[in-house]
């Protein structure tokens, strides 16, 4: 089985190669801007992942354990927030939902203005 070590040398080669290479596949470069944006966004990507690479390869696997776990529990705590979030949400969209029933009770009350209903109806509610 392969360390940590050995893969990261392998992909990295396999980068050094590719570039290398250059572009040798005897295409045409099209013109086209929607080309020019991917182009700049894998470069972007690339050269992203290769600030990744080498602060991962002056790491101990210990280190990179460690990273793991850090960034695993910060998932297992986004998730509960959100689960938290969530459930928040749901139980002011409930309250919302009795607020606009109780409103459009008040209203239908205060319109029938006869008998008891229009005696309970709340002043701030009336229109006058």
């Amino acid at each position: 089985m392969s360390t940590l070590e050995d893969l990261d040398n392998l992909e990295q080669e396999g980068k050094d190669e590719r570039k290398d290479k250059g572009n040798d596949d005897g295409k045409k470069p099209n013109k086209d801007r929607d080309t020019d944006m991917k182009d700049a966004e894998d470069k972007k990507e690339e050269e992203e992942e290769d600030v990744i690479d080498s602060e991962i390869l002056n790491l101990s696997t210990r280190d990179i354990v460690a990273r793991r776990r850090l960034l695993e529990n910060d998932t297992r705590i986004m998730k509960s927030e959100f689960q938290r979030l969530s459930h928040e949400k749901a139980a002011m969209l409930e309250k919302i939902r009795d607020n606009l029933d109780k409103i459009e009770n008040n209203r239908y009350a205060s319109v029938a203005g006869d008998g008891d209903a229009a005696r309970h109806v709340p002043l701030h509610l009336v229109d006058y």
